[in-house]
């Protein structure tokens, strides 16, 4: 046996070249293979049964990795450069001029907790993160969020957005006033994920 046998990486090879593999090989085919080398005795017919059952065994880990992969909190581009944090830091800087007391003040276009909902959002359309898999966001945020941003992230508060009219896809935004609350507030987050969706699309992603 151990002559017709010779063991290479992900394979067993057999003296006529025929390969099995552990990842595609089924009991079937092992089955074949096993009678062209044993006569069949009572112990060649245990190793058989032992390699079968070892080899359902190996096919039933493998299909339990996948479905542990599968489900496992996603998020894109999780292993991050410099550059990425570029990105959520230039949205940090943009500055607006608003009306308080009758008077124009500059202050920061982001600069709310829930206005997070908004970077939530855009990553989502933009296949960043899956929608609702608010742990793959929590771990891509916590990979790029600057050391200094304007206001506090909790992913609590992101996943208030499946209450929000800001659940949609950015392009189905729709101001209303039975659902959306008050227009300024709406506005501000809106203008946050365009231009957030813009910083995003400037630097070709």
């Amino acid at each position: 046996m151990s002559e017709k046998y010779k063991y290479e990486n992900g394979a067993i090879h057999l003296d006529h070249h025929k390969e099995l593999h552990l990842s595609k090989v089924n009991c079937a085919d092992v089955k074949d293979l096993m009678r062209e080398f044993f006569e069949r005795d009572a112990e060649e017919v245990d190793v058989f049964e032992e390699i079968s059952d070892g080899l359902a065994e190996i096919q039933e880990d493998m299909k339990e990795l996948k479905t542990a992969k599968k489900d496992a909190p996603s998020a894109k581009g999780i292993a991050v450069t410099p550059e990425e944090q570029i990105r959520l830091f230039l949205l940090m800087n943009e500055r607006i001029l608003v009306k308080k007391k009758g008077k124009l003040v500059e202050e920061s276009l982001f600069n709310r907790q829930n206005h997070w909902q908004a970077i939530y959002r855009i990553l989502v359309d933009k296949k960043y993160c899956k929608d609702s898999d608010f742990d793959g966001f929590d771990l891509f945020i916590n990979k790029v969020m600057p050391s200094k941003v304007n206001a506090p992230y909790k992913k609590s508060s992101v996943k208030q957005i499946s209450q929000t009219d800001f659940n949609k896809p950015f392009a189905k935004w729709k101001f209303d006033a039975e659902t959306s609350g008050t227009l300024r507030p709406f506005e501000r987050m809106k203008a946050i994920a365009q231009r957030f969706l813009e910083i995003l699309m400037e630097k070709g992603l």
